[in-house]
C-alpha cells in the first residue's frame, strides 16, 4: 500500500545519498547513470516515479534510452504512472516544443527539468541540422 511506497521512496533517496559519497565520477551531481540504473531495478510504482523525477532533474545525465528498456519502467506505460513514463520518453526522444504541445497530459516540470529539456532540445536540433561534410 501507500506505506510501502513511502518506504521505497525514502530508500531511493537514501540510495542516492549514499551514492553521492562514492567518488566514481566527479560530476557536479556526483550521481551516475549506473547508480540510477541500479536503483531503478529495485523499485516500482510511486518510488520509481520519484526516481524518474530525480533522474530528469539531476545535472549531467542526458541519456535515458537505457531506462526505457527496463521492464519495470515499461510497466509504468499503463496505469497511474503513465505520465512519468511519457515524460521520460519525451526527455529521451522529444524536444521542449513537444513538451509544450503535450503539457496538459504531462507532469509539470521543475525549473531544473525545463532547463535540461531545453538543453536536450538544442542538442537534438543541432544534430538534425548538422551538415555532413565528406
Amino acid at each position: 500500500g501507500p506505506e510501502m511506497a513511502a518506504t521505497q521512496t525514502q530508500s531511493v533517496s537514501a540510495g542516492l545519498e549514499s551514492g553521492r559519497n562514492m567518488a566514481t565520477e566527479t560530476k557536479a551531481s556526483g550521481q551516475t547513470v549506473e547508480q540510477f540504473l541500479v536503483l531503478a531495478k529495485q523499485v516500482r510504482g510511486a518510488a520509481l516515479e520519484e526516481l524518474i523525477r530525480q533522474l530528469l532533474e539531476v545535472p549531467g545525465i542526458y541519456v535515458f534510452g537505457e531506462f526505457l528498456e527496463m521492464p519495470n519502467i515499461q510497466e509504468l506505460m499503463v496505469g497511474p504512472f503513465a505520465q512519468s513514463y511519457q515524460l521520460l520518453t519525451l526527455f529521451a526522444y522529444g524536444t521542449f516544443s513537444d513538451y509544450i504541445a503535450n503539457a496538459a497530459n504531462l507532469p509539470e516540470l521543475s525549473a531544473a527539468q525545463k532547463n535540461k529539456l531545453r538543453y536536450l532540445s538544442i542538442v537534438t536540433l543541432a544534430d538534425k541540422l548538422k551538415v555532413r561534410r565528406w
